[in-house]
């Protein structure tokens, strides 16, 4: 399967989803790779390549269950600079649902930018591809996300899993799983995240 040619535009037009390309390779590689990254995804490379980066993004391409993004944080000029991935994955079409995901490059923490990426991926999911559920997965130890998945957001946490992440140093983190609804992104998460986002 080719790489799809879906793009995404934010009404706040701070960010735009792209489909993957070799252009960001080495961007893709340094995100995944920067430690700060990796304090709650510990399953992730400590080191990649941009070659092993092109390899990963061709692979899941061929991946009906997938639909990868990059994040492009817009410039004045109108261009887009690299500023993470996101999208979903384990795409579920007999029950509608799928699992949803974001790595945001680290210098661009704390700027209300995974807010903005979630509304216009979940408003694809929900809109667009008509999905009745999406889940979220997090360490247990990462706070930050979890505050974010319950405070802002206000979705639903559904699972608590002991030693469910393998790390590369052979131990296992725990894991809270989060969950919502086409109903809920309807009546309440959606308003919710564009009123933070109109607060900026």
């Amino acid at each position: 399967m080719p790489q799809h040619d879906i793009a995404l535009e934010s009404p706040w037009r701070r960010i735009k989803l792209v489909p993957p390309s070799a252009i960001d390779d080495e961007a893709v590689a340094a995100c995944r790779t920067h430690p700060v990254t990796r304090r709650f995804l510990r399953f992730l490379p400590t080191h990649m390549t941009a070659d092993e980066v092109k390899v990963r993004r061709e692979s899941r391409a061929e991946d009906s269950r997938i639909l990868d993004f990059y994040i492009h944080h817009l410039q004045e000029d109108g261009t887009g600079r690299f500023a993470g991935l996101t999208g979903h994955f384990n795409l579920d079409t007999a029950n509608e649902s799928c699992e949803a995901g974001i790595i945001l490059a680290p210098e661009l923490h704390g700027k209300n930018l995974a807010t903005e990426v979630f509304y216009v991926l979940l408003e694809y999911i929900f809109e667009a591809q008509k999905l009745h559920r999406v889940t979220f997965e997090t360490g247990s130890d990462n706070i930050a996300m979890r505050s974010w998945l319950e405070g802002v957001a206000g979705i639903r946490l559904e699972a608590e899993r002991k030693e469910c992440w393998k790390q590369l140093d052979g131990t296992f983190a725990d894991v809270k799983g989060y969950a919502i609804l086409d109903s809920e992104w309807r009546d309440t998460v959606k308003s919710r995240l564009a009123r933070r986002l109109n607060g900026i």
